[in-house]
């Protein structure tokens, strides 16, 4: 069981920002995740769990609060709001580079400007020596 990311993970749905998550609600969502979500290695080593914790306190990732409660360090969420932002502008690159491609793949053909009409002038029928038979 991968504890790092489900701690963060843990820490990240139970939304105590301000105070803190308890370890024991920690322990508890990511147990009730496992069960739900029926994991490979349902098995739960506590020590592996508190030493992870101890391991995300050190590396600067969480704050102890009260000895209990655990929440994201201000040094985490900075990190994460990067990495988000360099992979939001690695995917917009990347659509800017297929929508650049695809423009490029699909020639379409100019389209000509119509020609234009040229106008004649319109006689009438009626007008000069005509063969209509109402002279009178």
């Amino acid at each position: 069981m991968p504890y790092r990311s489900a701690i963060l993970a843990a820490i990240e749905s139970l939304k105590d920002h301000e105070t803190g998550s308890p370890i024991s609600s920690i322990r508890r969502h990511i147990l009730d995740d496992t069960e739900h979500n029926n994991s490979d290695d349902p098995t739960w080593n506590e020590v592996h769990f508190q030493k992870t914790l101890k391991t995300l306190v050190e590396k600067g990732d969480l704050l102890q609060i009260n000895g209990i409660n655990y929440k994201f360090s201000n040094q985490y969420l900075q990190r994460r709001v990067e990495a988000l932002r360099a992979r939001a502008e690695s995917i917009e690159e990347q659509t800017h580079k297929t929508a650049v491609k695809h423009h490029h793949a699909r020639e379409i053909p100019s389209k000509e400007a119509p020609k234009k009409k040229t106008v004649h002038a319109k006689m009438k029928i009626n007008e000069g020596g005509g063969e209509s038979g109402s002279e009178a």
